[in-house]
């Protein structure tokens, strides 16, 4: 059984015959082309089903368009493309691409093969086109994730980023959700030099109240160069902790402050070291896999550089030694290079420790400064120039190094640690401000009588001073009885500990679960390859600033 354009192609086939000999035998034909079409159907029916496509496509070509939704669907995967490598985008409309799309226009049509030009047209365009509505759709379900968490709060970094001459700032929102800390980029801003603490805080706010609700109890961990006083009236500001530490130890190796102290030794120390770590072919042969491992956030390159020195010494001799370059080893002093290298050592160990994204970091702060300032202390005592370096460092550490009362709240909130950090004379002072936390959450959370209708409140207003002295020896009773229980051993998952004892400690939980979401660090390891791909955009001119920073949310919040 043929199909119809089957038979129209034999009907076609036989007639050009019929048409010379029809005015002759008209009863005669009939019986000769019944054998005729016997051998002619397999070879046509193929040729029919080969040829039927660009029929079919001669009919659509005139209306070559994809119906809108089908249009969206192909926005979105180039919107995820272009959020999942923020470099794609100059890819998109490259003659690879475009080649490669036609194939799989040709390949899959099912109307025949058209432009994908024609169809599409610009690739860019069409992805962004459609990218405030997904930018809606993923800002959406964050804004319901922070809303959900109101009274609990949140913490807020926004830090910048070095991209060679240029930097950004990152904003990030953290919260914890069941035991888990959840991170959520909401804006990226290219750092203007001219800007002061004040409008950085404007842009801050601005994005926030986006997604969350202006009453909503908000720590801030702000990048060094920014002001913090700007951001006291808006919530609790702190420092971040690798900036601190980053300078400390600038601080203290400062060349014009080693210079004025007459610390020329350390000086010329720190150039070789410099100079060794900046040479191409020794780093290529001498530090191997070192490369490979980033440096903690926020750490100083010098000093990177005479810690690695200090710990490939022995291949750094026999490299010198085959390039019979001697000099430069004998110009450096190595009993001073150990020294400095067993001071600074622990201080990057303290900043990769601070800088961890896998688990809550601001409990360590405080533990960080008294290990800091006993090993200053104690190789203070040293004699030569270790002994005046570390005379700096403490100088610097207590300078740069602040600790604030979150920090100390935090540390308590440790079972593996508690008080236990500290001297025995600060013990008290750390409780109180553990039960100022907890009362201050009570009266933002609303559990006071602020909303209450007046005639309410005048009938209240006799027993609320009652009440307060009642809650506050509730408060003292369940710290006591915390830091009564046995410390942990083993180094706790922190969120789930909080979740097992939150009927039996419910204030302190519900402060456990605001203050550990809040990182010690406001960089994170990711930042740089984020800013760096912003920025290329922005130079290449593919996208604007609003629409860089749209891609850059969907990059960091899309699942």
């Amino acid at each position: 059984m043929q199909s119809h354009a089957a038979d129209n192609e034999n009907s076609v086939v036989v007639e050009q015959p019929k048409t010379s000999s029809t005015p002759a035998p008209a009863p005669a034909p009939a019986p000769a082309p019944a054998p005729a079409p016997a051998p002619a159907p397999a070879p046509v029916t193929s040729e029919q089903q080969w040829k039927s496509p660009p029929q079919r496509n001669h009919n659509t070509n005139s209306n070559s368009t994809v119906p809108e939704k089908e249009r969206q669907q192909i926005a979105e995967r180039l919107l995820k493309v272009m959020y999942a490598d923020l470099g794609a985008a100059s890819v998109l409309n490259t003659k690879d691409f475009m080649k490669l799309a036609q194939t799989l226009v040709d390949a899959g049509a099912q109307y025949g093969a058209f432009s994908v030009t024609d169809v599409l047209g610009d690739m860019n365009t069409l992805a962004l086109k459609h990218l405030p509505r997904m930018y809606n759709q993923v800002k959406v379900k964050v804004t319901c994730a922070l809303g959900s968490n109101t009274s609990l709060g949140i913490g807020v970094t926004c830090h910048s980023q070095m991209v060679g001459v240029d930097s950004c700032y990152v904003l990030t929102a953290y919260q914890v959700e069941g035991t888990q800390r959840k991170r959520y980029v909401l804006g990226v801003k290219e750092v203007d030099v001219k800007e002061c603490g004040e409008q950085v805080h404007h842009w801050v706010q601005n994005v926030l109240s986006e997604f969350v609700m202006s009453e909503i109890r908000t720590i801030y961990v702000m990048d060094c160069k920014v002001s913090l006083a700007a951001f006291f009236k808006a919530g609790m500001c702190l420092g971040c902790s690798a900036c601190a530490l980053n300078c400390v130890v600038q601080s203290a190796l400062n060349k014009r402050t080693l210079q004025a102290r007459s610390m020329h030794e350390v000086i010329d120390l720190l150039n070789v070291c410099e100079d060794m770590a900046g040479s191409a072919g020794f780093s290529r042969e001498t530090f191997g896999s070192l490369e490979e491992a980033p440096a903690p956030p926020c750490w100083d390159s010098v000093t990177e550089s005479l810690l690695l020195v200090n710990e490939r010494y022995e291949q750094i001799c026999e490299f010198y030694s085959r390039a019979k370059k001697m000099s430069h080893i004998q110009n450096l002093n190595k009993q001073l290079l150990c020294n400095l290298a067993a001071i600074l050592a622990p201080v990057k160990q303290a900043v990769v420790e601070l800088s961890c994204e896998q688990k809550p970091t601001l409990q360590l702060v405080l533990p960080t400064y008294v290990r800091l300032e006993k090993l200053f202390t104690a190789k203070a005592n040293d004699v030569g120039a270790v002994s005046k370096l570390c005379h700096f460092f403490l100088e610097a550490l207590k300078e740069n190094f602040k600790v604030e009362r979150a920090h100390k709240v935090a540390m308590i909130l440790d079972p593996q640690q508690k008080l236990r950090p500290v001297p025995a004379y600060q013990h008290e002072e750390i409780i109180s401000k553990v039960c100022e936390m907890i009362t201050e959450i009570r009266e933002m959370s609303g559990e006071d009588t602020d909303m209450e209708p007046s005639t309410k409140k005048a009938r209240l207003a006799s027993s609320n001073s009652k009440a307060q002295g009642s809650d506050e020896k509730q408060v003292k009773k369940e710290v006591y009885e915390y830091l009564a229980e046995p410390l942990f051993q083993a180094t706790p998952d922190l969120f789930q500990y909080w979740s097992s004892v939150t009927q039996k400690y419910p204030r302190l939980a519900r402060l456990a679960f605001w203050l550990l979401s809040v990182p010690a660090v406001g960089a994170r390891s990711e930042s740089v390859s984020m800013c760096e791909q912003a920025l290329s955009m922005k130079k290449r001119r593919q996208v604007t600033p609003e629409e860089m920073n749209k891609l850059i949310f969907l990059k960091s919040n899309m699942p």
